[in-house]
């Protein structure tokens, strides 16, 4: 009996329930554990693209020119860029003159219809003058448009060849513009009558013209355009000196 009742006691004093096992771990050693994992990952993320811009990645030959290669292009695009920046040239002076309309002649005439009309033959020779200030690259220009205007009708159109002005130089250009038996209709009346008052033909000549500078073989081009306007006052005298129709002309170039 009395070993019986000592074991009730000790088994109400200490139940016999399932018990589980807690492991905790110490916070120091936690944050420790996560920087070395935080560290080892970057470093590894980060030598992924880097390894690839060094020697140290391969012992190989090839891999050897690969890095001398890109290298040498690298140092080269910069030189260049530097260079163009260095030489960079200057925007070009152009200039614009009318220098003879060595025939401006209204006659009668029918068109291809045959219907009865003035016909105009006329010749203008332009001067175009282009100063260009750089010491090192010629300057191309793209074939310029000339054309001649009576109020709101062009009567003559004509387009140059493409020119090269010297670098570090002046250089003048002859344009020519014409037109042959071409039919006005009412205009030529109105041109006869002005001619014949005295009050003179006013005409328009406009030029257009783009033009570029070409450095390090094309690799870098700076580009320019340019508008130019003749504004010309036709008299019906001609200028057997030389070998002229009397005119005035003031000239203006935009660009």
């Amino acid at each position: 009996m009395g070993s019986s009742s000592e074991e009730d006691e000790e088994e109400a004093l200490f139940p016999n329930y399932p018990y589980e096992l807690y492991f905790v771990k110490s916070p120091s050693t936690a944050s420790h554990a996560d920087v070395y994992s935080s560290k080892s990952g970057s470093e590894s993320g980060g030598g992924g693209w880097f390894r690839y811009f060094t020697f140290g990645y391969s012992d190989s030959g090839c891999w050897v020119l690969l890095q001398l290669g890109w290298r040498f292009l690298l140092s080269l695009a910069i030189a260049l860029i530097v260079f163009y920046l260095a030489a960079k040239p200057p925007p070009p002076n152009i200039s614009l003159q009318i220098v003879g309309i060595r025939q401006f002649r209204l006659g009668e005439g029918v068109d291809g219809s045959g219907v009865t009309t003035k016909l105009l033959t006329c010749n203008c020779s332009i001067h175009l003058i282009v100063d260009n200030n750089s010491k090192l690259f010629a300057l191309h220009i793209h074939p310029p448009l000339v054309e001649i205007l009576f109020g709101h009708l062009p009567f003559a159109i004509s387009q140059s060849k493409e020119l090269y002005a010297g670098s570090n130089d002046i250089t003048l250009f002859r344009l020519n513009i014409g037109t042959k038996n071409k039919p006005l209709y009412g205009a030529g009346r109105n041109m006869q009558d002005l001619l014949q008052s005295g009050e003179g033909v006013p005409l328009v000549v406009r030029v257009g013209f783009r033009s570029s500078f070409r450095v390090v073989w094309g690799l870098f081009v700076s580009k320019f355009h340019y508008k130019a306007q003749c504004l010309v006052l036709l008299s019906n005298v001609y200028d057997k000196k030389h070998k002229t129709q009397v005119y005035n002309s003031t000239c203006m170039v935009y660009s």
